[in-house]
């Protein structure tokens, strides 16, 4: 490919500073060097290399850290100033692979709910940041809500059931719960991020530690993709947490979800243009009728074109969200209900026009696409599950709804 990814699809955020050119730079660098330059390999033996590969980025390159206070050890890219440029790290890991890339951004989502919500709970900032100092890859997931069961009625968030039960205990308090889905990595999870219900039905954050007494992990899913983070329903059976590890309030959902909609957006961002590199490099390798490459049929250039069109669509999308999650004096800033919005919105907005780049590629390339030699394949399976995670049951329909909610008044829905 002649043209760079960054002159192709670029950004209008304005120009990075600090030390965020550097550590968006070394991201670039492990994944030509670790994955894409030996990504033959590295397909073949996925399951063998993968955490060795995770590993070079998050503890001996240091991403693992990115997110962790500066007063407790780390890079301090906690706040929302930085979202901006975890999303573009985030972009470039999800080039390479990713699953490396979801477990940054959970980590990094994990962190950014903690700080902005450690007044009263210093011990828990201080507890977590160190288990993640520690010279192990550390994984963390979050228990959204999503469809209830038919005849039975639970609490709500934005129209969405919310399965996971929280209650005033002696100690602190106590999660119950059958049967929940995390977002991934169930069967490995250090710890958890789970949205509960509190006695009053009100929405809130349960931190629960991965090795808590109470916690019973069921058999591993098949899934479609993201496949070494291995997943598996997870029942809380009377789980004690300490008090400081609810995170209620109002604004504490809300940007769980801003923020999963960003970060996860970046991964399947990234994910997206490494297809379109395999897609152009598949297209220029193609001769037809003789002596014409094939992205020189005008039929085969439009189908490139949709998929480049949708792709840069959907960088350009994601940098207005990280403009409205880090406002700056040019942005008009949202409030909670906006921003949560506007994150939605665009996320599942995201998350399928790369699945429609990637499905009119693969369409083109034909046996090529679905050829794991190609890695293509790997993409769409690894967005999809990302997307079917992220936007819930029926892909963009709770979307839709939270969408209607905000801009046309709807009360019922």
């Amino acid at each position: 490919m002649n043209k760079g990814l960054d002159y192709l699809f670029g950004i209008t955020a304005g120009d990075r500073d600090g030390d965020a050119p550097g550590v968006i730079s070394l991201a670039r660098q492990w994944a030509a060097k670790e994955v894409i330059g030996n990504r033959l390999d590295y397909q073949r033996n996925y399951a063998a290399l993968f955490e060795d590969k995770a590993r070079v980025l998050a503890l001996n390159m240091g991403l693992q850290r990115l997110a962790i206070p500066v007063d407790q050890g780390g890079f301090g890219w906690h706040g929302p100033d930085h979202a901006a440029d975890i999303a573009a790290v985030l972009s470039e890991v999800g080039r390479a692979d990713s699953s490396t890339g979801v477990i940054l951004a959970l980590n990094y989502v994990l962190f950014s709910v903690l700080t902005r919500f450690s007044e009263g709970r210093p011990r828990l900032v201080e507890a977590v940041a160190t288990s993640y100092l520690e010279d192990e890859l550390k994984i963390a997931s979050c228990i959204l809500p999503g469809p209830g069961s038919a005849g039975e009625e639970t609490p709500l968030f934005k129209g969405r059931s919310i399965l996971a039960r929280v209650k005033a205990h002696e100690n602190g308090f106590v999660i119950s719960g059958a049967d929940l889905r995390p977002f991934a990595a169930g069967l490995k999870a250090d710890l958890f991020l789970v949205v509960c219900a509190d006695e009053r039905g009100r929405p809130c954050i349960a931190v629960v530690p991965g090795d808590a007494p109470g916690i019973e992990r069921g058999r591993g899913l098949l899934t479609t993709g993201l496949s070494v983070l291995a997943n598996a329903d997870i029942s809380f059976v009377e789980t004690e947490i300490k008090q400081e590890n609810l995170i209620q309030g109002p604004e504490a959902v809300p940007l769980l979800f801003t923020l999963l909609n960003l970060f996860l957006g970046g991964v399947s961002l990234g994910a997206g243009m490494n297809f379109f590199e395999i897609l152009l490099d598949w297209s220029d390798s193609r001769i037809i009728c003789g002596s014409t490459p094939l992205k020189e049929n005008p039929l085969c250039a439009s189908v490139l074109a949709d998929a480049a069109e949708e792709i840069a669509c959907s960088r350009l999308l994601l940098d207005g969200l990280a403009r409205l999650v880090s406002p700056c004096r040019s942005v008009q800033p949202l409030d909670t209900e906006g921003l949560y919005t506007y994150a939605v919105m665009i996320g599942a907005r995201v998350q399928q026009s790369i699945m429609r780049a990637i499905n009119r590629g693969m369409e083109l390339m034909g046996s090529a696409g679905y050829a794991k030699e190609w890695h293509a394949e790997k993409h769409w399976r690894d967005v999809k599950t990302i997307q079917s995670l992220l936007c819930g049951m029926g892909a963009e329909a709770p979307a839709k709804m939270d969408t209607a909610r905000f801009f046309c008044d709807c009360k019922e829905i």
